[in-house]
């Protein structure tokens, strides 16, 4: 073998081990990348579910003891007025006896009832004689309120001498200061709200610790007790360490488990804590990873191996043409061997940079980017240095082919991942939803499917609706005002001579916790959508609920509208991604233009939102505040504003369970968040320029538009309605009929046809 010769295969070889590596660095790259997608997404599933199961326990846990703790101020109050009063203590046992029966009434549990240390002598509200060593000065439930005069006080768990069981007790010093009342409370009861927490959520151990990490109840009734700092080595331990820390969650291994932790703070120190064993979830997820890695590997060493040989072989045949073809054929299938996986790898990485609103993640899927055009670059030359022609032209078999450009392969890959669309000819939909800013954006996702859908504002206008029309698929917001969407729901299936009896029913909901789509079937309703709505998800549920001769499939660039290329304002980029996450406000309102007219809404209802929640506030109508502040959690979320939308969330909760003291603690907090928005806003939809020069609208031409408006709002028109103003704004509106033009405009913006109709007939005045 000549030097040339020797000097090529080497140079060979060195390119062949070269792009061995970089396939494989790129493969195993991408795997740990999705692998890592998967960990946190998996991870983020746990937590979001440790968090519900542990304050759902909680407030369960609060409740039964802020009963209990109700009950010992009451008497605290009672008994202090009366030794101001100088009562005998005949009169102040008779009160403890009856306050006793009312505590033991009202609370289902095996108690001892009220019982203390009163001017200077032990009493019982059941009447107990206590053995004649008992003194009670010495007991833990007389010396816990004296170190803390004036304080509701919980003992650790003890065992109770007259009942026989492990209690926990309340208690209160008097006024004298040497007083105390008390009240003894079953740990029975709160072990019972802990184990149920385990069988009704998703966490595999559930504990309430105290604020020194003694087990108060505990999903395993043999840790009850325990104190978890002085367990040293345990899994207590470990956890009673991590408490201290101040996190909501965390997440560590021990004995080779891998455990993720939610923490929930209670009243008095305590804490719920639910905990998940990740152990097998992770395993399987490394497992698979470690699979895959090793499979592509060996692959790419098989196919490098086969390189090495083939062109050994072609080096040593003796016929230069047969040669040249077997390299040709040899060089083109090993093209497409290399180029399909990394090509449909790229493609599925592009979803990933179109869908992922992590940060870190698309950091990673850009850089994956960039790697991945660069190493179909190095394939190139090195097919280039075989002697295959990069461009497209006759090659040595005398055959055509692609040239192999990456956004021609991404295209490829993109295509194969997307699923069908479908036009829906004929169909009709009924989506009803009292926020105008849900059905925008409904009618916006589904505009591509050409389906007819009309829309309602409240759970009326819904049921009058379908009284007279048939409908293919009715979309119901669970959370209305007045009826909501489970009355709505009834009152329609109700009807024997309602067309739409039976006709599948979605329900619309923000409610995504375990167990939520079993409630909405037992009511009635067919399937559930969680809000925001996403655009897949909708897309196959009105696939699987439309009768199939409605239905056409067409591929992905066939029959199907011109996507939207349009760029955002950069006012819109250069908001805060503190206040607005745009990405997921794109991904869903379906297109910048849709997205726009959201965010213009959601600026101009600012104000009005605003004055309406200080409002019920103010007046304390909480029902209606909770209702409110609902809607405007979804509207928040449709634009990407998800920390407002966790706030008013929030709200939303405390609404629901009555509790009064966080509305009041948080709503000032959270209309300053909200009215935020508008600066940042302001510039982005500027007040409108002076009409000045455009022509007056005059007095027929007024009452013509009036008579259009009227006509397309009793058809529930809102193409028409945006018609009308659209001409209407090469023209100046009359100052007599401004204000009432203007609510009317505001009116068919957020879909409300009956107010349209009202303002009409009772402020148009030609």
């Amino acid at each position: 073998m000549s030097s040339d010769a020797e000097r090529d295969e080497k140079r060979l070889k060195v390119r062949n081990i070269v792009t061995a590596v970089l396939v494989i660095i790129f493969f195993t790259g991408i795997i740990t990348m999705y692998y890592r997608m998967l960990y946190n997404e998996k991870r983020n599933n746990i937590i979001k579910n440790g968090e519900m199961t542990a304050r759902e326990a909680a407030e369960l846990i609060d409740r039964y003891l802020t009963t209990n703790t109700a009950s010992v101020k009451l008497a605290a109050y009672t008994l202090d007025e009366m030794i101001r009063e100088g009562r005998t203590d005949e009169e102040i046992q008779d009160y403890l006896v009856g306050q006793s029966t009312a505590v033991r009434a009202a609370i289902i549990e095996n108690s001892t009832g009220l019982y203390g240390y009163i001017n200077g002598r032990f009493f019982s509200g059941t009447n107990w004689e206590p053995p004649g060593d008992y003194d009670a000065t010495k007991r833990p439930w007389y010396l816990r309120p004296m170190e803390h005069p004036g304080e509701i006080t919980i003992l650790d768990p003890y065992f109770d001498v007259q009942s026989g069981n492990v209690m926990l007790a309340l208690g209160k010093t008097l006024c004298d200061g040497v007083s105390v009342i008390s009240v003894d409370v079953s740990l029975d009861q709160i072990q019972n709200l802990t184990e149920e927490a385990v069988k009704n959520g998703d966490s595999d151990m559930e504990m309430i610790l105290n604020d020194k990490g003694t087990v108060v109840a505990h999903s395993d009734k043999n840790e009850v007790g325990k104190n978890y700092p002085d367990d040293k080595g345990s899994l207590g331990s470990e956890i009673a360490d991590r408490l201290n820390k101040g996190n909501s969650y965390f997440e560590f291994i021990y004995n080779g488990a891998n455990y993720i932790v939610y923490v929930e703070d209670m009243q008095n120190g305590w804490s719920c804590i639910s905990v998940y064993d990740a152990t097998g979830v992770f395993g399987s997820l490394r497992s698979i990873m470690i699979w895959t890695i090793t499979v592509v590997i060996a692959i790419v060493l098989v196919i490098s191996l086969l390189m090495t040989r083939s062109n050994r072989y072609l080096r040593m045949s003796s016929r230069a043409i047969a040669a040249s073809e077997a390299k040709s054929e040899f060089l083109s299938q090993m093209s497409h061997e290399i180029r399909t996986p990394i090509n449909a790898m790229m493609g599925m990485n592009e979803m990933i940079l179109r869908e992922s609103n992590d940060a870190s993640i698309r950091t990673y899927s850009e850089n994956v980017k960039t790697a991945g055009r660069h190493l179909l670059g190095l394939v190139d030359e090195i097919l280039d240095y075989s002697g295959m022609d990069k461009d497209k032209k006759e090659d040595e078999a005398g055959n055509r082919r692609e040239d192999y450009d990456t956004s021609y392969w991404e295209n490829i890959a993109i295509k194969e991942i997307y699923h069908e669309k479908f036009i829906a000819p004929d169909a009709r939909i009924l989506v009803v939803d009292d926020n105008p800013m849900n059905i925008m954006v409904f009618k916006s996702l589904v505009k591509q499917t050409k389906a007819i859908i009309d829309t309602a504002n409240s759970g009326d206008e819904g049921i009058r609706l379908t009284a007279g029309n048939r409908y293919d698929i009715i979309f119901l917001d669970h959370m209305m005002p007045e009826k909501d969407g489970i009355e709505t729901l009834h009152e329609i299936k109700g009807n024997p001579a309602n067309p739409n009896k039976t006709t599948p029913a979605i329900c619309l909901t923000a409610n995504a916790i375990p167990g939520a789509k079993e409630k909405y079937i037992s009511e009635g309703f067919d399937d559930y959508l969680t809000k925001p709505v996403d655009p897949d998800a909708l897309d196959e549920m009105i696939l699987e609920y439309l009768p199939e001769d409605m239905v056409i499939k067409c591929s992905f660039d066939e029959d199907a509208e011109e996507g939207d290329d349009t760029e955002l304002p950069e006012a819109v980029k250069a908001i805060s991604s503190e206040l607005i996450d745009t990405d997921r406000g794109l991904r869903n309102s379906g297109t910048v233009e849709s997205y726009l007219a959201l965010l213009k809404v959601f600026y101009e209802d600012i104000d009005g939102k605003t004055g309406e929640l200080n409002r019920f506030y103010e007046e304390e109508d909480y029902r209606n505040y909770t209702i409110k502040v609902h809607a405007l959690k979804s509207s928040a979320r449709i634009i990407g504003a998800g920390d407002l939308g966790e706030e008013a969330q929030r709200l939303e909760n405390a609404g629901k369970a009555g509790d009064i003291e966080y509305i009041k603690s948080h709503h000032e907090t959270f209309i300053n968040r909200y009215n935020s928005f508008k600066e940042p806003l302001s510039s982005v939809f500027p007040a409108p320029d002076s009409d000045h020069d455009k022509p007056e609208a005059d007095a027929d031409l007024m009452e013509g538009v009036m008579e259009e408006i009227m006509a397309a709002a009793e058809d529930m028109d809102c193409e028409k309605l945006d018609s009308i103003f659209e001409e209407m704004g090469d023209y100046r509106i009359p100052e007599k009929s401004r204000d009432l033009y203007e609510k009317l405009k505001d009116a068919s913006e957020k879909y409300e046809y009956k107010t349209i109709l009202k303002l009409i007939g009772e402020e148009w005045h030609p």
